[in-house]
C-alpha cells in the first residue's frame, strides 16, 4: 500500500475511534474512598437483606455497618419486614425504628460518633396504602434526616427508598416534607443532576459490569465502572451496587473506585477487612 494511502487509512480509523468508542474508553481515573475520621472505612459497610441475619439490625451494628436494608410490606395496617410476601420477620417499628431511636437518643447518633446510619427501605408492596402508612410511621421519630425540595436537615438516621420504581417515585412526589429520599435501580449517562428527591443509585452489578470477582477485572470493565461512579458523583448522587461478588476482591475494588457502599451478607468478614484497612 502506498504511503499516502496508509496515512488516509490511519486518519479514517482514528476518526472512527473518536466517534464510536464508548465513553468509558477514555483515561478514566478512580477516586478512592476516604475513611471517616471516627468511623474509618466502616462508613461504607452495607448489610444487604439485613433482616435475614439472626439478630436483625443488632448483628449489623455489632459488625460496625453504617447501612442496613429492610424489605417492607403493608399487612393489616402494619408495616412488616420480609423479602417475600408471608414469612414475615417482624415489624419495621420493632426491629429497626424503636432500637435506632433509642440509640440516637442516648448517644446523639447511633454509634455516638456523629455519623448518620442509612436505613434502606425496599418497597416490595406497590399498593398506595403503604405510602401513607410509612409516612405516618416515620413521622413519629425525630432521628430521621428531613427532606424538602429546598433543603435537607441531617439526622442520626437517613432513610432511602429503593425497590418498586413507581412507588418510590410517588413517595417523594406526594409528600413535600418527608423523612426519606429515593434511589434509582438503573443508571443512564443522560440522567439529570440530583435533587433532594433522588440522591442515590442502586443498580444490579450484573447488568452493568462483567466481572465475578475472580482474577483481575478487565481494563474496559474497570474503566466503565470508574466512569459510572464518577458520573454519579458529578451528578450529586451516591451509588451502591447489589448482586455483587461478595468477596475481598470486590471489597477492594469498591474502595479503590469510590463506590459509596459495599453490599455484603458476610458481616463479620467485611468488618475484619475494613478494620485491617
Amino acid at each position: 500500500m502506498k504511503k499516502g494511502h496508509c496515512l488516509l487509512l490511519g486518519l479514517f480509523i482514528g476518526i472512527l475511534t473518536i466517534f464510536f468508542s464508548p465513553t468509558w474508553a477514555a483515561d478514566s481515573k478512580a477516586t478512592a474512598s476516604k475513611p471517616s475520621a471516627k468511623a474509618g472505612y466502616h462508613i461504607y459497610a452495607h448489610s444487604h437483606n439485613d433482616y435475614e441475619h439472626e439478630r436483625p439490625l443488632l448483628d449489623a451494628l455489632d459488625n460496625r455497618c453504617y447501612s442496613v436494608e429492610a424489605d417492607i410490606w403493608l399487612v393489616d395496617g402494619k408495616i412488616l419486614v420480609s423479602h417475600n410476601e408471608g414469612n414475615y420477620k417482624g415489624g419495621l417499628k420493632e426491629l429497626y425504628l424503636d432500637p435506632l431511636q433509642k440509640m440516637a437518643d442516648e448517644k446523639g447518633s447511633v454509634f455516638g460518633d456523629g455519623e448518620t446510619i442509612y436505613l434502606w427501605l425496599d418497597i416490595k408492596d406497590p399498593r398506595p396504602e403503604l405510602r401513607t402508612a410509612l409516612q405516618e410511621l416515620l413521622d413519629r421519630y425525630s432521628m430521621f434526616t428531613v427532606y424538602t425540595d429546598k433543603e435537607i436537615k441531617a439526622g442520626a438516621v437517613t432513610a432511602i427508598l429503593t425497590g418498586d420504581a413507581e412507588s418510590k417515585t410517588q413517595f417523594v412526589e406526594q409528600f413535600p416534607v418527608r423523612k426519606f429520599c429515593r434511589d434509582s435501580n438503573y443508571y443512564k449517562p443522560e440522567d439529570p443532576k440530583a435533587d433532594n428527591r433522588w440522591l442515590w443509585y442502586a443498580p444490579n452489578w450484573k447488568n452493568y459490569i462483567n466481572w465475578n470477582g475472580e482474577g483481575e477485572i478487565a481494563p474496559d470493565q474497570y474503566a466503565k465502572l470508574v466512569d459510572m461512579v464518577n458520573d454519579a458523583h458529578a451528578k450529586g448522587r451516591k451509588i451502591r451496587f447489589w448482586s455483587v461478588p461478595d468477596k475481598t476482591s470486590y471489597w477492594k475494588l469498591a474502595l479503590e473506585t469510590g463506590i459509596d457502599q459495599i453490599n455484603t451478607d458476610k458481616l463479620a468478614d467485611l468488618n475484619l477487612f475494613l478494620e485491617q484497612r
